[in-house]
């Protein structure tokens, strides 16, 4: 009898709990449920403008490709302002700065990637522009400003292209020995086949052939007088 007094008691017991902690309950079922549906309507609206900012972005490819300046000028402004969160923000500075030099116009380029080192949100394309900044100082002969720009060291995948460019620099102060073996580390290290190889090698050999025969290499031949791909 006691025992069934008990389990009657616990009964009454749950029963009272429960009409006392409803309200709490539910609201927490409810504020679950809303916090799960606001997750998944953020991330829709997270892929949907990352889509509208996709198109945006090859518009703009196809403006520059196009040589149509105006719609250019147009496409940037909406890129910036709609979908500034986004990484073609990013990209579109690294195509202006090509846009730019191709027009002969490396002022406009360089104030394009020193924009990006400066605000950009991808590390990986933020070096990139210090990297094409240092390429368009050295297409300009300003070497030792190029070699700051470069830094002492580079491990990302893009170290063979810092060394390359290193050696660029280099050449143009006649510093040949640093930039025979800036040429070397550049074809060690380019482990993502960023470089033109080839090309590498040419400008190798033509520093290993000054060195032999007790010359001063020519100035640098820049790879390309575009700042960025």
């Amino acid at each position: 009898m006691d025992e069934l007094l008990t389990e009657a008691q616990e009964a009454e017991r749950a029963k009272r709990w429960l009409r006392e902690n409803c309200a709490f309950l539910l609201a927490g079922i409810v504020l679950g449920l809303g916090g799960l549906f606001g997750w998944q309507a953020w991330q829709d609206s997270q892929r949907e403008t990352a889509g509208q900012a996709s198109i945006v972005w090859q518009q703009l490819q196809a403006a520059v490709e196009g040589e149509r300046y105006n719609e250019v000028t147009d496409t940037v402004a909406v890129l910036q302002s709609d979908y500034g969160s986004t990484p073609y923000v990013d990209q579109a500075r690294l195509l202006l700065a090509r846009m730019y030099m191709d027009r002969n116009d490396p002022e406009a380029a360089v104030g394009e990637l020193q924009a990006l080192y400066a605000d950009g949100s991808d590390p990986y394309l933020r070096r990139l522009a210090a990297l094409r900044l240092a390429q368009i100082q050295i297409y300009r002969g300003d070497y030792d400003t190029a070699l700051a720009t470069l830094g002492p060291t580079e491990t990302s995948a893009l170290a063979g292209l810092y060394h390359e460019l290193r050696g660029d620099a280099l050449i143009g102060l006649a510093r040949l020995e640093e930039a025979r073996a800036a040429y070397e580390q550049a074809l060690t290290t380019d482990v993502a086949g960023v470089l033109d190889r080839g090309f590498v090698q040419i400008k190798l050999d033509d520093v290993v052939g000054s060195i032999a025969g007790g010359t001063v290499a020519a100035e640098p031949v820049a790879e390309s007088a575009d700042a960025a791909e």
